[in-house]
This record gives C-alpha cells, sequence and structure tokens, in this order.
C-alpha cells in the first residue's frame, strides 16, 4: 500500500512556499541595505508579491487534505517534535507578517483611497499613525527585521516537510532541506527580476537594482549547486535503498528533467546570463542590461525551481527501503 499519494497540488504548495518566502527575503534585505531611494523598487515589489504565493499555496495545502475543513485542528496545539504543526505556524505567522509588510509599502493615497470605504472607516484611526514618513520607515525596518528568519523559516520548512519523512530514502537527506532553502529564495529573487523589469522605476535604478538581484543569485545558485554535490555524496555513501533511489535521477525516469531542466535550463544558463550581464561592472563600467536577458534568466530560474520539486514529490513518492529493510521493521514499501 501507498504511504502517501502527493500530487501537483504539493507540487504547486512547496514551490509557492519557496518563491513567497524568497520575494521577502530579498524584499527585507533590500530594506536593510538600501535608503529612501537606494533598492527601493526592490523592497517594495518584493513585499507587494511575498503574501500571494504562500496564501495560495497554503489553500491548496489546504484543499488537498482528506478533510480539508479540519486544518483548523493544527492551530488547537503546537507539536515541537512535528515538522507539520511546527511549519503550520510558521506559515500562520509569515502570512500575516507579510500581509502587514505589504501594506506598509502602499503609497499614501491608496491607503486614503482604501478606508474611505464605508466598512473600513471605522479602523482608519488604529492605521492612520502609521503613514507618517519617519514612522513607516521605522515600521519597515522592524518588519524586514521579522521577516527575514520567518522567510528563511518558511524555505527551509518546505524541504524538511519531506526530508523528516523516512519512508521514502530519496528524501532522507539533511541536504534536502537546505537545497529547498537555496531553491526557494532563488525563485523569489528570480520572480522580483521579472516584475521589477516592467517598473517605472526600472530605467532610473536598473543597475543598481540589477547589481543587487544578480549579485544575490549568483550567489544563490552557486549555493543550490554546491549541495547537489554533496546530496549524491550522501545517497552514495548511505544504505543501498538510499543508493538506489538515485537511480530515479541517474538514468532513471527523472533523469532529463533533474539534469536537463533543473541544473542545465533552471541553474547554468541563468547563472552564465546573470553573470555576463554584470561583470562590467567590476571594472567600473555599466551592466549590458538587456532586459529581455533579464527575463529569460529570471523565467529559468522559476522553471528549473517547479521542476525541482516536481522531481523531488513525484520521484520521491516511487523510491522506497529494500523489502528486507522494511521487514525488519525499519521502513515501509
Amino acid at each position: 500500500m501507498e504511504l502517501f499519494d502527493w500530487g501537483w497540488l504539493i507540487v504547486i504548495y512547496l514551490f509557492f512556499g519557496g518563491l513567497g518566502a524568497g520575494a521577502y527575503f530579498v524584499s527585507g534585505l533590500a530594506t536593510y541595505l538600501g535608503d529612501a531611494t537606494t533598492y527601493r523598487s526592490i523592497a517594495r515589489w518584493g513585499a507587494y508579491l511575498a503574501p500571494f504565493p504562500i496564501i495560495i499555496g497554503s489553500g491548496l495545502l489546504i484543499f488537498d487534505l482528506f478533510r480539508p475543513w479540519n486544518f483548523y485542528r493544527l492551530f488547537l496545539t503546537i507539536e515541537f517534535t512535528s515538522p507539520m504543526s511546527i511549519g503550520s505556524w510558521i506559515l500562520m505567522a509569515f502570512t500575516g507578517v507579510s500581509l502587514a509588510n505589504a501594506f506598509l509599502w502602499l503609497p499614501r493615497e491608496t491607503k486614503e483611497r482604501l478606508f474611505s470605504r464605508k466598512w473600513l472607516k471605522r479602523w482608519k484611526g488604529l492605521f492612520d499613525w502609521s503613514w507618517a514618513v519617519g514612522t513607516q520607515a521605522r515600521l519597515r525596518s522592524i518588519f524586514a527585521a521579522l521577516g527575514l528568519p520567518l522567510s528563511a523559516g518558511v524555505a527551509l520548512y518546505t524541504g524538511i516537510l519531506l526530508g523528516a519523512i523516512p519512508a521514502r530514502p530519496f528524501w532522507n537527506t539533511p541536504m534536502l532541506a537546505q537545497l529547498f532553502l537555496f531553491s526557494g529564495i532563488s525563485t523569489g529573487v528570480a520572480a522580483v527580476i521579472v516584475l521589477t523589469a516592467f517598473t517605472r522605476e526600472h530605467a532610473l535604478t536598473g543597475d543598481q537594482d540589477a547589481k543587487l538581484l544578480y549579485t544575490l543569485d549568483i550567489l544563490l545558485i552557486c549555493l543550490e549547486i554546491l549541495i547537489i554535490v554533496p546530496f549524491l555524496l550522501h545517497a552514495y555513501l548511505a544504505t543501498a535503498s538510499i543508493q538506489n533511489s538515485l537511480h530515479l535521477i541517474l538514468g532513471g525516469p527523472y533523469t532529463f528533467l533533474f539534469w536537463g531542466v533543473v541544473v542545465c535550463l533552471g541553474l547554468l544558463i541563468p547563472l552564465l546570463v546573470e553573470i555576463y550581464e554584470i561583470y562590467p561592472m567590476l571594472f567600473k563600467k555599466h551592466m549590458h542590461h538587456s532586459r529581455a536577458l533579464e527575463v529569460m534568466s529570471g523565467i529559468l530560474v522559476l522553471v528549473g525551481g517547479l521542476t525541482l520539486r516536481y522531481v523531488f514529490v513525484f520521484g520521491g513518492q516511487l523510491s522506497a527501503f529494500d523489502p528486507k529493510v522494511a521487514s525488519l521493521g525499519l521502513g515501509m514499501p
């Protein structure tokens, strides 16, 4: 009997969870590194983007439950030994913080129009004190500080959720959580790259914004590549069941998706494009800064991130411990 039957809803949830966390992470980082104008476009659009993938992904996760109307039971208690319980609370906290942070980045005119509606007028007094320029800047810094560890926790949790399940040897490695952490933040950076490429501020701050985004994404892609290597070595040096699970991506049904789409299209090509775009700045020159290449690299990273989760969710369910080991109670086919 199969222990799991996870499909596309879980894949999209894991992808959106990492993307939303990554968008908040780069927004918070830009808030700390920038001032009134520097990196403002990154901080603002990252803040706008962050809550919605998380909300959509969490809704899909609830819908995937056998009895979705009972999801509230997860919040009646907290089990510190349960990744699902801890992750649910982290997701709820992150959703609230990211929504509040997105509200802080709304233009004053938008807030005025929002609270001019009849059903919101009574609440205006609770929030209008935060619209002052100095107060708003301090609050944005506070929420950046709150959201950075939360966003890292959300991105990390998406990998822990799989890695904590010992019945599937393809998932049973500490490298998986780290891979999902770096991949999730990278997809958030890629989404912000694509989003800011079409904003009005991009024409004014394109070089400095792209420098930060490209530098961060190059670092994250390199970390992903460096995690994939020990992931393979760890699996190769582990038990026979974990070694056998590598067949899924080393000659098995997910070989092309992993090496062709995830590694080549989702990591190596964007890495080369971003290095090509940014390297003139090392010599105090202007970037090449092609909007087409900018958007292409971001989209490829997003495709690679989604495919990575597809490979691990669907491929991992095909892996199982050796029947001899399972018969001893150490695993489950």
